[in-house]
């Protein structure tokens, strides 16, 4: 084993990744800038707690996106096989939110609640209302829905308290808080999770929430020696929106002062020219370290246009002068301002895909989960969604019985279903049996067979809708797009298209980004309400997703804008973005 730890495990690391991986500290925060071989670094380090330690390590990952946990858990897997540590280890990975629900659902069979997405919530909202004598806003009966704490106190976050327990319907945001009140007040579901977990791997940091912290906090409490390792770049903190801070992390750190920090700035993504470019950026809440880059290739080029429809065709021809569309990726702040480049793209028959952005669940597949849920867990939100939808009716004696349900003949298949053995044998029976029809036209054929591909992969019905509810972005391509996709195939390779908050994580060779213009990015209306303070914290937040932004590029950077834009029939002259300045 000592073998081990100095000769194999650790090869591959630099200086700054070794000091990581080796550090003994319980809780232990390392601030990795872009490009610093952060999943190397996390692989490495869970190695570590295995090889250092004389018993059985129970490690869970956690990142923000399944997928990204996915590519950790995958890197870390394989380098355990090769170093022969199959039997030292049982390992989770995922996010916070499905890691707090497979545990409740893992302690006892009684937690038996569906997760609503929002527009299933909107629906609720809306019946509700409805049922209501007095009138309400939906604005409210949402924040209501979601367990908004601003509201808990009010009669009305009661009453939708009791409405959602009657049908066994959660918000995702609902799952973190039922985990931390079953960590605060069930001694037994305390003495269980001691069992389960003895490190806490949490990539991202700097995106968790209060509550994240409250149950890291807690975790700390009731697991005695309890290893808590952080990875992070707070310079990346860009989901604030969803409650995300680095304040968060740095309270959390407080709270902790045996901690330790460390720090990795040796970047092999980004060279000279991107690495000094982002150097130079200041921010309000955060220290920018300096990166130092391995390579000094590459370069940052500004392209000027005096229209958007220039601007695109510029950002066109040099995508098609990389020689490469599959290592290029166009990023926009919103992606309704590339509408004049997609337009460009459909008309040249140029294979792209589109990340980010508001999207709607398909009908067809609403439907098949509302089949899975009645399945899992006998869910009356579902029953009463597909009773409407196939036209049964469950009312007997003035109210809506389960019971009625089942008497129908879909309600008979369903328990015909329900008593096959895995989750893949009911998703085929499902599609087959029920979803399936001679009016189903090619995407929804093809919709279902993607759903068959991805059965395997889950061993329960519960697992496969937990998955659904926890990770919007695996599940992508079942969603309408509010923006025109793609005409022609991309089996053979395609250009990225993507939000800023999409790419991050990501890297290309060439990233083209547009929109760099006052007034677009960043744009000030948004801010023009705002205190002093608040319109600081605005463009602090501004300038940490141009850094994301930015610091997607291998080699080549190019930063687009056009100096006027065309609304609604009126043309806006603009300014060069604040962010140009330190690349000129």
């Amino acid at each position: 084993m000592q073998f081990l730890q100095d000769q194999q495990y650790l090869s591959g690391l630099n200086e700054q990744q070794r000091d990581a991986v080796l550090c003994p500290a319980d809780i232990l925060f390392v601030s990795a800038g872009p490009g610093t071989g952060k999943t190397h670094l996390l692989t490495s380090k869970l190695v570590n707690y295995i090889v250092t330690s004389d018993s059985l390590q129970k490690i869970v990952a956690l990142s923000y996106t399944n997928t990204a946990a996915c590519q950790i858990g995958e890197r870390f897997e394989k380098k355990a096989i090769q170093l022969g540590l199959c039997d030292d280890y049982s390992f989770y990975n995922g996010t916070i939110h499905s890691f707090c629900f497979k545990m409740m659902k893992s302690f006892g069979d009684t937690f038996d609640y569906t997760i609503l997405d929002d527009e299933e919530l909107t629906e609720l909202a809306s019946d509700i209302i409805a049922q209501t004598p007095q009138e309400l806003k939906q604005s409210t009966v949402m924040k209501c829905l979601r367990s908004d704490p601003k509201e808990a106190n009010s009669p009305l976050y009661k009453a939708v308290a009791q409405v959602k327990e009657q049908l066994k319907v959660i918000s995702i945001q609902d799952i973190l808080s039922m985990f931390l009140q079953m960590l605060e007040s069930n001694p037994e579901f305390q003495d269980w999770l001691r069992d389960q977990v003895t490190v806490m791997a949490v990539d991202e940091a700097q995106d968790l929430t209060e509550l994240n912290y409250m149950i890291l906090d807690r975790m700390l409490e009731v697991i005695p020696g309890l290893k808590v390792f952080l990875v992070g770049d707070p310079r990346q903190n860009i989901f604030e929106f969803n409650g995300g801070s680095y304040k968060n992390l740095d309270d959390f750190l407080t709270r902790h002062p045996n901690h330790e920090l460390k720090t990795l700035t040796i970047t092999y993504r980004c060279g000279q020219p991107i690495s000094d470019f982002v150097n130079t950026f200041h921010f309000d809440d955060c220290v920018n370290y300096m990166l130092q880059p391995v390579s000094s290739a590459g370069k940052i080029a500004v392209l000027e246009s005096s229209t958007e429809p220039e601007e695109a065709e510029r950002v066109m021809s040099g995508v098609l002068s990389s020689g490469n569309i599959n290592s290029c990726a166009v990023l926009s702040n919103n992606l309704r301002y590339l509408d004049p480049f997609i337009k460009l793209l459909r008309h040249e028959e140029i294979p792209y895909k589109v990340f980010g952005g508001q999207r709607v669940l398909k009908r067809h597949i609403r439907f098949l989960n509302h089949i899975l849920r009645i399945i899992d867990s006998d869910n009356a939100y579902s029953i009463r969604k597909i009773s409407q939808y196939a036209g049964i009716d469950i009312v007997r004696d003035g109210r809506k019985k389960k019971s009625a349900f089942y008497e129908s003949d879909l309600g008979q298949l369903i328990l015909s279903i329900r008593e096959e053995s895995s989750f893949s044998r009911i998703a085929r029976r499902v599609i087959d049996e029920i979803m399936s029809g001679p009016e189903d036209d090619a995407e929804i054929t093809a919709d279902y067979n993607a759903f068959l591909d991805m059965a395997s992969q889950f061993g329960t019905t519960s697992d496969y809708l937990a998955a659904f509810a926890t990770d919007r972005e695996r599940f992508t391509p079942f969603y309408l797009a509010d923006i025109a996709e793609c005409q022609v195939p991309t089996d053979e390779g395609f250009l990225t298209i993507s939000t800023i908050h999409s790419a991050k994580g990501l890297e290309w060779d060439n990233v083209f980004i547009m929109g760099l213009c006052e007034g677009n990015f960043p744009n000030p209306y948004f801010c023009q309400n705002l205190t002093p303070f608040e319109q600081r914290e605005f463009f602090n937040n501004e300038w940490k997703k141009m850094y994301v932004a930015a610091t997607r590029a291998r080699r080549n950077l190019f930063l687009s804008f056009s100096s006027s834009i065309k609304r609604k029939g009126y043309t806006f002259h603009k300014a060069p973005s604040r962010f140009l300045q330190a690349a000129t």
